[in-house]
């Protein structure tokens, strides 16, 4: 089965621009990617990936800013703009506590960090909302960055 409609976190579009060959999946979103811009799938994605994504990952023969990139991506990457429907839903995310037997910090002690609940509730509004009942969700995201708050609930592996 092919894969028609795919819903991409940041950090897919961040591996793919550094471009490390020997990084995991990269062959496969690379891939996607062609795909993509021959018109045989669309890849949605959080607008919050525009904030996301640093000047210093372009690197190599990758376009020189975030509007170059996307606009070199073409029409079958499609962006979603929160709006206060996914942002509500977001902050109601937040407050979910990861339900993870395994988690080795109590889940009072963690929470889905905002950008990654607004990226998640993005993809939940385009398969219920904008009726895309096929999308699949790709992320990386496995919590092992640290904020201001502490860690916070990996994508991988929320409960």
């Amino acid at each position: 089965m092919t894969l028609k409609n795919l819903f991409w976190d940041s950090c897919i579009f961040i591996r793919y621009l550094i471009g490390d060959i020997n990084a995991p999946h990269f062959a496969d979103i690379a891939r996607f990617v062609e795909d993509a811009k021959a018109g045989y799938r669309r890849i949605y994605f959080s607008t919050l990936t525009f904030a996301e994504i640093r000047q210093e990952f372009f690197v190599g023969s990758a376009p020189g800013t975030v509007r170059d990139f996307f606009a070199d991506l073409g029409a079958s990457f499609v962006g979603i703009d929160p709006n206060p429907n996914i942002l509500i839903a977001s902050g109601e995310l937040r407050s979910a506590k990861s339900t993870n037997p395994g988690d080795p910090n109590p889940p009072t002690q963690r929470s889905v960090a905002t950008p990654d609940a607004i990226i998640l509730m993005t993809c939940l509004y385009a398969r219920d909302v904008l009726g895309i009942t096929d999308i699949v969700f790709h992320t990386t995201d496995e919590g092992k960055g640290k904020n201001w708050y502490g860690r916070s609930v990996p994508i991988i592996g929320f409960e």
